[in-house]
């Protein structure tokens, strides 16, 4: 049975329509609209989608970019069940919750009136937030079919999007109003982890590599991570304003739910691929952006910095730009955690390799600066860039540490590494080598 396309919005415009024309095949038509909005040929939507009203895009570019505005694991799971959606329709998933994604997209029925005048707030009390906190795992991210909360979002780790009015006040976007925050509960079997991404986020707002907003509250006993959404924006009226951005999975056509994957050790994309589509249709400046976000997650000892995890802006005027830094945490500090096959550590493998090297503690400044090297950046360029990047964080990690309440081992992990890698050593020349069973921690974004 044919089902009824969906129209696509993108900054007040309709660009296109979604339809299936068949089972798990998506087809995308640009409109005439969008070519007089942003002219033939803008990349706005997606670096593998030009605007093209006379022909559609690939249908794998389609499918990569539709598809990965989705949740992943068993919260996708969970939203198809609400909404009597199979996990594996993506066209019906989208139908469902696409209203509310990461950027700027809307989805919803065709012919349906404009997004702005659809939508609303409905305000919470300290009550209601709690419950939507432990309810997560059975409504993830807080969609609720029941009061038109059709929300989406990329990953596994447990969320919930809410909107934040100008004063301060924390509501559900129903029917299709933006969500700006993302409330992330810690997972408990890891000690101070939403202080840690907390703490990383602010070191990393010191040096400019991002712009997102972070603490930590307590609710219901538990600690949550607040973070302010880099791809919305409250402007003067003090409404939430869309900002559209994609991942780097999506913008290399790259669709993890039909045999692509965001980790380079699966085949997914590496960070030379993505610099060098940064390089083609970017600013100048971003690949040594890119470079210092690289150096900041090998100081700070992230290795899951997967294709997933970093993103590029789509601001309206077709200009290209990496996307402020966001799920910064040191995931090799945990070691020994519970699972249901006893202990074990965080993986120290990079999710993107650094000079061909595979583990995260074994990378130099050398490495790096040869890695920015094969990107086409200058040696003396990328060689200031990490130093600059390095004495940027050891010049805040004291200050920062003092705002956060964060283990000061955590802090001492940071310290030792930094100091490595500014020495000429390895990242983990200060860990102590062993043979403990690893696993990797998905955060999702």
């Amino acid at each position: 049975m044919t089902r009824s396309a969906l129209d696509v919005w993108l900054y007040d415009t309709l660009i296109g329509r979604l339809s299936e024309t068949r089972p798990a095949k998506l087809r995308l038509e640009f409109t005439a609209e969008a070519e007089r909005r942003f002219r033939p040929g803008s990349l706005v939507l997606s670096l593998a989608m030009p605007i093209d009203a006379s022909r559609s895009p690939k249908s794998n570019a389609v499918r990569a970019f539709f598809s990965g505005l989705l949740p992943e694991g068993d919260a996708r799971d969970t939203i198809a069940d609400l909404f009597a959606v199979s996990r594996n329709d993506h066209f019906g998933l989208l139908g469902a919750i696409g209203r509310e994604c990461a950027g700027a997209v809307i989805l919803q029925p065709a012919g349906s009136p404009p997004p702005s005048s659809t939508g609303r707030i409905e305000l919470l009390g300290d009550r209601d937030l709690e419950s939507l906190v432990a309810d997560l795992r059975g409504h993830p991210l807080g969609a609720d079919p029941d009061v038109d909360v059709r929300v989406s979002g990329a990953g596994v780790q447990e969320k919930l999007l809410l909107a934040k009015t100008a004063d301060g006040r924390w509501g559900r976007p129903v029917g299709g109003a933006p969500s700006n925050y993302i409330l992330k509960p810690q997972d408990m079997r890891l000690t101070g982890y939403a202080a840690a991404e907390d703490f990383c986020l602010r070191l990393a707002r010191c040096i400019g590599l991002t712009d997102v907003d972070s603490s930590v509250v307590h609710i219901d006993g538990r600690p949550v991570l607040v973070v302010s959404r880099y791809d919305r924006r409250l402007n003067a009226e003090g409404t939430v304003e869309r900002i559209h951005q994609e991942d780097v999975c999506q913008a290399l056509a790259v669709d993890p739910a039909s045999g692509g994957d965001k980790y380079q050790d699966r085949g997914g994309p590496s960070l030379k691929t993505f610099a060098a589509t940064l390089d083609r249709f970017g600013q100048p400046e971003e690949l040594s952006k890119l470079l210092a976000l690289t150096t900041f997650n090998v100081a700070v000892g992230n290795a899951d910095a997967h294709a997933k995890n970093l993103s590029v802006l789509h601001p309206p005027d077709g200009s290209i730009f990496l996307a402020p830094a966001y799920d910064l945490t040191p995931t090799t500090f945990y070691k020994n955690i519970p699972t249901s096959r006893g202990p074990k550590d965080l993986s120290d493998k990079l999710a993107m390799w650094i000079n061909d090297k595979h583990s995260i503690h074994k990378v130099t400044a050398e490495d790096l600066v040869s890695e920015a090297s094969a990107w086409g950046e200058r040696a003396a360029v990328a060689n200031a860039v990490v130093e600059a990047t390095l004495a940027g964080i050891a010049a805040n990690l004291d200050a920062v540490a003092a705002h956060t309440v964060i283990p000061d081992a955590i802090v001492e992990f940071v310290s030792k590494r930094v100091a490595a890698l500014q020495s000429g050593a390895p990242a983990g020349r200060a860990e102590r080598p062993r043979r403990a069973p690893r696993f990797r921690y998905n955060s999702g974004l």
